[in-house]
């Protein structure tokens, strides 16, 4: 009878009562996490906390797929099981690839090349494989093929003897369904032969994501620059043109050309070249440009972070850093004539120089022989001549004749960069710095192709590391080692007594 009546008050006790409150709780909070947890994956919900927006498409895709009209399929070849791809550190290629099924027009499907070994014979000759990717254009019955080989990029980094890995699968996937939707591709030749810089991987990464297709000129065996040119692009030639070769370019310019050009500092009597950015009011001065006010670092004055000037190619570089080296300091002439605009893009400060003596490596005075600036580093050009009366009614006779030597419609235009540093693969990989999208604003300003900001650079798969100076480490080790475990204790060892002496 007691037995049965202290169960009766272990029940009824306020222990009893508070632990099968909590016990309610708890089974409670379990079951909205079970709730919320079968109702975030009905519905696909997910937060993207990986560095670089990993598993997020960027605003360029999402603006490409609101403007399709053409129904867009994108494969993804993949075993199951396999999905995640393990270059420094893991990655879900599926769950990239995924996002875009979440776009209008655009499908995702994942075939298994094992389960399906025929499938990618109707698109593609290649061999295929894990994480191979196929865009098909179902409403063109068009399809462009991507290679898992080609959404990887490895750098080398010389500091260390290692490779940097990105991943380029959004950049790759959005510049193929720009290709098949867009309908239309741009020509750009690149002169050489004369000891010109060889163009980076990242600007030709962005030439191709723009839809531009390259080729080579060897404009000393040319008769003239082709007709399907769209962009002449001359990077920093060491050698000069020849006077035959000076004709042709100027002949492509004066019929309308496009062009974008490259200054070399270490370049060898370059009379022609230069001859020819003055036929268009732009003057290329001798030496290399100092500038310590705007210099990188106080020590560093031939390299710098010019003053952004407005224009619709500084126009997204206008609250970022743009950055340029040992360039040739630019002027324009003031007795240019009429139709002709030169526009400065980037500008020295007004205490910069050019130093003219290779010698004279002191650069914290100006010297004698120095030439006193500011200078401008990137000019933009037009000329309206190709609109003239004189231009149409030639356009007209050798129409007439069945002679079509228009180069392009409208006015000549002109791009002048003064270092080939401004496009290195170093500041133009990536957002950090101005020089990517005023290059991409080039692009569209010179050929009128709105095409250019779907160039969407790759995403760094290297593992982040903090470098914790010698003394920090001591003081967080012994602060979490010692310090905050011997507080703990003592904090409760003070609890403890008091309520003992209670």
């Amino acid at each position: 009878m007691k037995s049965g009546k202290n169960i009766k008050q272990a029940f009824s006790s306020r222990n009893f009562k508070m632990g099968g409150f909590q016990t309610l709780i708890m089974v409670v909070v379990i079951a909205v996490v079970i709730v919320l947890n079968l109702i975030v994956g009905k519905m696909d919900l997910s937060v993207d906390l990986s560095k670089d927006d990993m598993y997020t498409l960027s605003e360029e895709t999402r603006n490409l797929a609101s403007g399709l009209q053409d129904e867009i399929t994108i494969y993804y070849l993949c075993q199951e099981g396999q999905e995640t791809l393990n270059i420094g550190k893991n990655i879900d290629i599926e769950r990239i690839v995924d996002q875009y099924g979440k776009l209008a027009h655009i499908k995702v499907e994942k075939k298994d090349p094992v389960q399906y070994p025929a499938f990618a014979k109707e698109y593609t000759d290649e061999e295929v494989s894990n994480h191979d990717i196929i865009v098909v254009n179902t409403t063109k019955n068009t399809n462009k093929y991507l290679s898992a080989e080609s959404l990887i990029v490895s750098e080398a980094d010389y500091t260390s003897g290692s490779y940097n890995y990105s991943i380029d699968l959004e950049g790759q996937v959005t510049a193929a369904i720009q290709s098949l939707t867009s309908g239309s591709t741009k020509k750009v030749y690149m002169t050489s032969g004369h000891g010109e810089v060889e163009l980076g991987s990242a600007f030709r990464d962005m030439l191709g994501k723009s839809n531009y297709v390259t080729d080579t000129l060897e404009t000393l065996s040319a008769d003239r620059v082709p007709k399907d040119c769209d962009l002449l692009l001359v990077n920093a030639p060491q050698y000069d043109f020849n006077e035959e070769e000076y004709k042709i370019l100027r002949d492509y310019l004066q019929e309308g050309g496009r062009t974008m050009f490259f200054l070399n500092m270490q370049a060898a009597s370059t009379t022609n070249y230069y001859k020819l950015l003055s036929d268009y009011g732009v003057n290329a001065q001798k030496g290399y440009v100092v500038d310590s006010e705007l210099a990188l670092r106080p020590d560093l004055p031939l390299a710098y972070f010019p003053n952004v000037n407005s224009h619709d190619i500084t126009a997204d570089a206008a609250n970022s850093m743009v950055y340029m080296d040992y360039s040739v300091g630019l002027t324009s002439q003031s007795d240019a004539r009429s139709g002709l605009t030169v526009e400065s893009l980037l500008d020295t400060s007004e205490a910069a120089y050019s130093r003219t003596d290779n010698k004279e490596m002191d650069y914290s005075n100006k010297v004698d022989s120095d030439i006193a600036g500011p200078f401008s580093l990137a000019m933009a050009v037009s000329d309206t001549h190709a609109e003239s009366d004189d231009t149409a009614s030639g356009a007209a006779t050798s129409a007439a004749a069945g002679q079509d030597d228009a180069y392009a419609d409208g006015e000549t235009r002109l791009v002048v960069y003064a270092s080939p540093d401004f496009a290195t693969d170093a500041v133009t990989s990536t957002n950090q710095y101005g020089n990517r999208s005023m290059l991409l604003n080039s692009l569209a300003w010179l050929t009128g192709e709105e095409v250019s900001s779907l160039a969407i650079p790759s995403r760094s798969l290297s593992q982040a590391t903090v470098n914790i100076a010698s003394g920090s480490v001591v003081f967080w080790t012994a602060a979490l080692v010692v310090i905050l475990p011997l507080t703990l204790l003592i904090i409760g060892f003070v609890i403890w007594f008091r309520r003992r002496k209670r």
